[in-house]
């Protein structure tokens, strides 16, 4: 096989894989769209094989503003029990 002939081989190759990954996505992302349940479980399994590397910052960050909505929500509460306090006598 000549290198012009292995050129343009792999050349098509590599179009013929992407045209394919796309196809396939696009797939995924209808299912996805009609909440079919095999792109729930592909999209589970990418996530098992290749996790976000930024995991624990969004975790850090998750927890921060659930404290913060919890602690708004406490002082919300005890403003509210002091106005029916007053209410009340």
């Amino acid at each position: 096989m000549s290198l012009e002939t292995y050129t343009i081989l792999m050349s098509l190759l590599v179009c013929l894989g992407t045209l394919l990954s796309l196809g396939f996505f696009a797939l995924m992302y209808k299912w996805a769209k009609k909440q079919k349940g095999a792109a729930v479980a592909f999209g589970m399994l990418v996530q098992m094989f290749l996790p976000d590397p930024k995991v624990e910052q969004t975790i850090e960050m998750v927890v921060e503003s659930k404290k913060e909505v919890s602690g708004e929500r406490e002082t919300d509460n005890t403003s509210n029990e002091g106005d029916t306090e007053e209410w009340k006598s």
